[in-house]
């Protein structure tokens, strides 16, 4: 969340224009889903691959799982870290393997044993 204005713990205007052209970013990028009623083409080489990934309530929806981002150096190459998890999700498709947060795209690689759980609690029916 944003803070502007009050006495203390305000929000830096570098970080305030950061998250505007995030917002922005999403915005032109879900324009663009719906212009072409599609979704893009990932560059693998720039797009991060979440693996073993679900979908969890931290009161928005997120994307959990073991996060690799291109260009990582290699040492951990094979080896798993810590979970980690995205921006608030904003567009996901499971068919196509892909995902959207606030901030960048993902890449969905193999799902977690409950992705299946988590994706029907985040579904609503009759949705167009």
């Amino acid at each position: 969340m944003l803070r502007v204005g009050e006495d203390r713990t305000n929000s830096s205007w570098a970080s305030i224009a950061r998250h505007a052209n995030a917002v922005e970013d999403l915005a032109e990028d879900l324009r663009r889903v719906i212009d072409s009623r599609s979704l893009p083409r990932l560059d693998a080489s720039r797009t991060p691959v979440v693996e073993e990934w679900f979908i969890e309530k931290f009161v928005v929806p997120t994307l959990v799982g073991f996060i690799t981002y291109p260009g990582d150096n290699g040492e951990r190459h094979g080896q798993r870290g810590s979970m980690s998890f995205t921006g608030p999700l904003h567009l996901f498709s499971l068919r196509q393997g892909v995902a959207r947060s606030s901030h960048r795209w993902y890449s969905v690689g193999h799902p977690s044993p409950i992705a299946e759980d988590s994706l029907r609690r985040w579904s609503m029916e009759g949705e167009f």
